[in-house]
């Protein structure tokens, strides 16, 4: 991994010769996405068919409107 002294961002430098946000090839997404607290290790939880903490894993079967918030790309 390789972080771009132009925009910080980081990418694999084995697939991207150059950053491929700086070029346009990836676009970052900013749209705006809800979230919920985790409550097993007060991480962050993110939505995709159930919500699933991004640090300890833990899962919680419940629909995307059950959120604690959004977050503003």
């Amino acid at each position: 991994m390789q972080m771009c002294p132009f925009c910080d961002k980081v990418y694999d430098e084995s697939e991207y010769s150059h950053c491929p946000y700086c070029s346009g090839e990836i676009e970052e997404d900013t749209s705006a996405r809800p979230y919920k607290d985790c409550p097993k290790c007060g991480g962050i939880m993110y939505w995709d068919d159930c919500w699933e903490c991004s640090n300890c894993l833990h899962e919680i079967y419940s629909d995307e409107d059950d959120n604690d918030g959004i977050i503003e790309g």
